[in-house]
């Protein structure tokens, strides 16, 4: 109002007005900031609210403008088909989608959009979204968008083993999703598997940010019930039905004050809840933090960093408000988006450093720690911090020499001891290392957990008597303690005493039901020994826990053909190769497979990468296979 001439200001209102849903008042601003100031960016967002006001006339001027003002581009008529297919004209985004296509053919998503175009035109064009759907998945493997409709064509075509593989994939791309266990639990019902149902559901609603208030978590209430029940686990399934009722109760008491989400859906939110709709792709394109070649001049420059400033520290005090709630791992996030806008804020390295730590993602928390403990290098904490985020994600040598400095004053601490005596053995300083672990067994001699821990840094170094004394003590003191059964049943895998691991296996699984190491290696042991159907159900109860487990499936396609279930073990030993493309082994077997019904021309490809897998590991790496 101030400036009613600011091309800047009236760009910014409009981006927070078609943010905000008010595409009228978006479209006005944003007329005037174009007549003003004409760039691609407001252009694209004035189109995009006409689309939304159901005007395509304007719209489509605007992108006939913009493709006359450059060379023929694919990602233009990407933009272009995403605006159209995201406010309802599917035929015209799919103009543009083929477009893209024709003229770079192997650019990533442009397949999977396509896809979605034609899977929203409904069953009539399944045929097609599949089509692009697997052609983006050989660009791009993995892709979570294609494997979910893939999926849904597959649900509500009725081939629910070919859906359940779909959302297993899925699962593996997203193991922190609720949506794709939901979508896994309901192909697994329909499929028969009601085990692997169970797991997946049960994953689905442990996982779900607000389990048990979301509305959406009755259906996977209801559905979880109904597998209880089908399994004969009658208490079971009445305590899921009574949940799911519950929630639904509560939900109509709100229905009236809430206003409805137009992507909601069954499962957590539906398509949208793992940006499956490209509307967030849109949004995200709007607000997005500038780069230095963006900004053109110096009024502009200052501008953008006043709106730079305000937003930085906006995000910075979001991040400030959920740490003191505890809610770390959106701290994490506001704070990285504050650095992103403004990563000269006071205090914002330590606030970040801290809530990426506390929500233990310690990739995260390196950067910023780093960069204090530059400032202040004798501040033993940052140091303890950051030696440990070095020894969470595996960088040992750099853990090692971090803790090195105050390896006399670190405090008898059980675990911070425990990873710096690890940093220091892996790293090759076993000696240094050892007087930590004596350290841990001075101050702990009477803790479990204490002795378990060194037990398994002796483990780690193949010391397996000295291993086998530690566990034996936490064992006398808790007989309960989770992995200490798990590790004499590997140590004596190790030693070839493969009767004597089944039983301390076995034990582990008394006392930790749902250890997936446990039930993978009692599942490997069992192999070694022939047993192969008991193998086959141990391995299926892992694949329930852990869908994205690729040795898993390459134990489980092995042992499949092993019995002549050629089918069945192609689709685990594929699933192994797109989990874990760089191992050797996977192919071999697959070749196998593939030649024993006929399948020639794959047999041979999968041989040939094997063949070229092994001789690219070979020097670095000749005890390559699956884990044991």
């Amino acid at each position: 109002q101030k400036e009613p001439g600011n091309a800047s200001a009236l760009n910014l209102a409009g981006k927070i007005y078609f943010m905000k849903g008010d595409f009228g008042a978006a479209a006005n601003r944003l007329e005037s900031a174009l007549r003003l100031q004409p760039d691609f960016d407001t252009g694209y967002l004035l189109a995009l609210a006409d689309l939304e006001l159901k005007n395509p006339v304007p719209a489509g001027v605007i992108f006939d403008e913009m493709q006359a003002s450059s060379l023929p581009s694919a990602s233009m008529h990407v933009l272009i088909g995403l605006a159209y297919r995201e406010t309802g004209y599917l035929d015209q985004a799919a103009i543009h989608f083929a477009k893209a296509i024709e003229l770079e053919p192997k650019k990533p998503r442009v397949h999977s959009s396509f896809g979605l175009t034609y899977f929203l035109q409904g069953p009539q064009s399944y045929a097609n979204a599949r089509e692009q759907f697997m052609a983006e998945l050989s660009i791009t493997p993995n892709d979570s968008n294609s494997c979910y409709y893939l999926g849904m064509i597959a649900a509500r075509e009725a081939k629910a083993d070919e859906a359940e593989k779909c959302f297993e994939q899925l699962a593996s791309a997203l193991p922190d999703d609720p949506d794709a266990y939901f979508r896994l639990g309901q192909a697994s019902f329909n499929a028969g598997h009601l085990e692997k149902a169970v797991a997946a559901l049960k994953k689905s609603l442990a996982v779900a940010p607000h389990s048990g208030d979301d509305a959406d978590a009755a259906e996977a209430h209801e559905l979880l019930g109904k597998a209880q029940e089908k399994l004969g686990r009658h208490a079971e399934a009445e305590s899921e039905l009574a949940r799911a009722k519950q929630l639904r109760s509560q939900q109509a008491e709100r229905g009236s004050r809430q206003i409805p989400d137009a992507f909601s859906g069954p499962g957590f939110g539906g398509a949208a809840s793992i940006s499956r709709s490209g509307q967030q792709e849109l949004r995200s394109m709007l607000l997005h933090a500038p780069q230095e070649s963006e900004i053109p001049g110096t009024q502009e420059a200052e501008f953008v960093a006043r709106v730079s400033a305000l937003l930085g520290e906006a995000y910075h005090n979001l991040g400030v408000i959920d740490a003191r709630a505890s809610r770390y791992a959106n701290a994490e996030e506001e704070f990285a988006e504050a650095a992103r806008w403004n990563p000269r804020i006071e205090k914002l390295d330590g606030n970040w450093g801290l809530a990426a730590f506390r929500a233990e993602r310690y990739e995260h928390a390196i950067g910023p720690i780093e960069r204090l403990l530059r400032q202040s290098p004798k501040d033993n904490n940052l140091r303890q911090m950051l030696g440990l985020s070095y020894y969470m994600t595996d960088q040992f040598a750099k853990s090692a020499e971090t803790f090195r400095p105050i390896l006399n004053d670190l405090p008898d601490n059980p675990g911070l001891l425990y990873a710096a005596g690890v940093a220091l053995v892996r790293s090759g300083d076993s000696a240094a290392g050892g007087h930590l672990f004596t350290r841990m067994l001075e101050h702990g001699a009477n803790s479990p957990e204490v002795h378990l821990m060194v037990g398994q840094a002796y483990y780690g170094q193949s010391q397996f008597p000295e291993a086998l004394l530690e566990f034996e003590r936490a064992l006398d003191l808790n007989s309960n303690l989770a992995e200490a059964h798990y590790f004499i049943g590997m140590v004596y895998f190790k030693q070839g005493k493969l009767d004597q691991a089944v039983q301390e296996l076995n034990a582990e699984l008394s006392v930790n039901s749902q250890s997936v190491p446990a039930m993978y290696q009692l599942a490997y042991v069992h192999l070694e020994q022939r047993q192969t159907e008991e193998a086959i159900r141990l391995l299926n109860a892992v694949l329930a826990e852990k869908p994205a487990y690729g040795d898993a499936h390459y134990q489980l396609g092995k042992a499949l053909l092993d019995k002549g279930e050629t089918q069945g073990a192609i689709q685990h030993l594929e699933t192994a190769t797109q989990l874990q493309p760089a191992q050797s082994y996977g192919y071999y077997q697959l070749s196998l497979a593939y030649r024993r019904v006929g399948r020639v021309e794959d047999a041979d490809k999968a041989l040939r990468t094997y063949q070229q897998l092994k001789e690219k590991n070979s020097p670095k790496n000749s005890g390559e296979g699956p884990s044991k």
